[in-house]
């Protein structure tokens, strides 16, 4: 995919990885708009990258749809949407003790603001028709497997999961192709003041620019690779997930749907 003078939109761009990958995509000559909901980390990220930011919660699918008509408006369309806002909210993992508000918290910004987000950017690049387009969002290893200590999480994160590889093939037939990142443990706003608790029981903590790796990675696969979910573990190449086929006969109407 060629990215020099091209627009990305990342989300959750005030830190961590989101700002390493903007980081990294304006380095290959991308025009970035740096979302975030704190609006201060955004531009503190897109300034010194001559880039936009904008404030937006990613749980709120207006504040979504203004997010990418901005951009689209003020930088002239958005072809490569990185969706990497995340949270995590602070329980025991013991599900009789889960908080509802808590609970609705998580999967809004983790489930929902990707899921708005991939409807926004199908919109915004339908409305602008150009070269070859993609949108990333961010799951994680809990994505894929079971993530004990926050099993709503890793719900939040397996929806993630589920939804780009579904919609991939529909969106192949007009240029965009969907891959999703699914890191290990990363030093982020949402590992918090874990990182010495987890590196003395011996995991090795990634930095965000190794997600960074694993976005530029995706953005310059070739569309038949779509649908694709990166695996970064640290001190390895990011590297595609191989999901086993299920041979059954309900996948006769596993087909993709065309606009």
């Amino acid at each position: 995919m060629e990215l020099q003078d091209r627009v990305a939109l990342v989300t959750g761009g005030g830190s961590g990885i989101g700002r390493a990958a903007a980081q990294r995509l304006a380095a290959h000559g991308m025009r970035v708009c740096v979302v975030d909901i704190d609006g201060d980390a955004a531009r503190e990220v897109a300034e010194p990258l001559g880039g936009l930011a904008l404030t937006c919660d990613v749980s709120d699918p207006d504040q979504v749809n203004v997010t990418f008509d901005r951009c689209a408006t003020e930088l002239g369309g958005v072809d490569v949407a990185f969706l990497n806002a995340g949270i995590t909210i602070a329980w025991s993992g013991d599900i009789g003790a889960l908080d509802l508000t808590d609970y609705r918290r998580s999967v809004g910004v983790n489930l929902d603001g990707v899921v708005y987000g991939v409807v926004a950017a199908v919109r915004t690049m339908r409305s602008r028709p150009g070269a070859d387009r993609a949108i990333l969002a961010t799951a994680s290893l809990a994505g894929i497997l079971p993530w004990h200590p926050d099993p709503v999480y890793s719900l939040g994160k397996h929806g993630v999961v589920g939804l780009m590889r579904s919609v991939a093939p529909n969106l192949a037939a007009e240029g965009i192709a969907v891959h999703t990142i699914c890191p290990g443990i990363t030093e982020t706003g949402v590992l918090g003041d874990r990182r010495p608790l987890v590196e003395r029981i011996g995991v090795p903590v990634m930095e965000p620019e190794a997600i960074a790796d694993a976005v530029m990675a995706a953005v310059a696969a070739p569309l038949a690779d779509t649908g694709a979910c990166w695996v970064v573990q640290h001190g390895k190449a990011p590297t595609p997930m191989r999901f086993a086929d299920v041979d059954c006969p309900d996948a006769r109407l596993n087909v993709p749907v065309r606009r």
